[in-house]
């Protein structure tokens, strides 16, 4: 068949783009199916699926290494043993070193942690003399600083309390986990008082029943097991909510 110019142009042109579309095709198709991490393959209650998608954040795999000091002081809060702590940020993270201190504070404070017990209470003091430092680390500098402690398997992913250090990952406290999509306030409140919780002696537990609170002292980042996420030790001011022991 004989085509005039304009024709064969035509033609060529769309052989081209039918050759581009084919090649993307086939790119695509050999492209790896992506994997779903050890935290995004659980579900609301732990199990599979059913999690909302967390924004992302710019969150840095590692920072400098050192680190800004919380100034001031605040006044004692609870009874019974006072622990006095301070409070540092990693260089460069997105979270400024008096906010998570505020935040911090906030926490320790409250009328459902483990000031509740009267047993212990708790004073944010600046850089010297103190029982217990809380720090915010990127993922890299997390895993060096629990290594140090003894704490080696954090991977980036989790926070530790190793000795005195209580240790907070930058990269859960800015994306929390799925099953605390919507509740990020939520998840740094239980993060915390979990890690200050093994300062305080707690270990692990499991959830005491499906549908019951979670233990604070339950790896709620890893998952809720049965259990509803609770941030709290007293979640109402005055029972503390535990579970079976011996639970990793």
């Amino acid at each position: 068949m004989d085509l005039s110019r304009g024709t064969r142009h035509v033609v060529t042109v769309v052989a081209i783009l039918a050759a581009l579309f084919s090649v993307g095709l086939i790119a695509q198709a050999m492209l790896p199916t992506p994997r779903a991490s050890k935290d995004s393959s659980r579900g609301a209650a732990g199990g599979a699926g059913g999690a909302a998608t967390l924004p992302p954040q710019d969150v840095p795999a590692r920072g400098s290494g050192q680190f800004i000091a919380a100034r001031g002081a605040n006044p004692p809060v609870g009874s019974g043993r006072v622990y006095r702590y301070e409070v540092l940020v990693e260089q460069g993270s997105p979270v400024s070193v008096v906010e998570f201190a505020r935040t911090v504070d906030q926490i320790l404070s409250d009328r459902r942690g483990w000031a509740a017990s009267g047993r212990w209470g708790f004073q944010r003091v600046p850089a010297g003399p103190s029982d217990f430092t809380v720090y915010l680390a990127t993922p890299g500098t997390t895993d060096d600083l629990c290594a140090r402690s003894g704490v080696g398997d954090t991977l980036g992913e989790v926070s530790c309390r190793g000795g005195r250090n209580v240790v907070i990952n930058l990269r859960r406290w800015q994306l929390a986990v799925p099953w605390y999509a919507g509740a990020i306030e939520e998840y740094r409140q239980m993060v915390l008082n979990h890690e200050v919780g093994h300062y305080l002696g707690h270990s692990h537990v499991g959830c005491p029943g499906a549908g019951q609170l979670a233990p604070v002292m339950l790896q709620q980042s890893l998952g809720l097991q049965s259990c509803v996420r609770n941030p709290w030790p007293y979640p109402d001011g005055k029972t503390f909510v535990t579970g079976p022991a011996g639970t990793p």
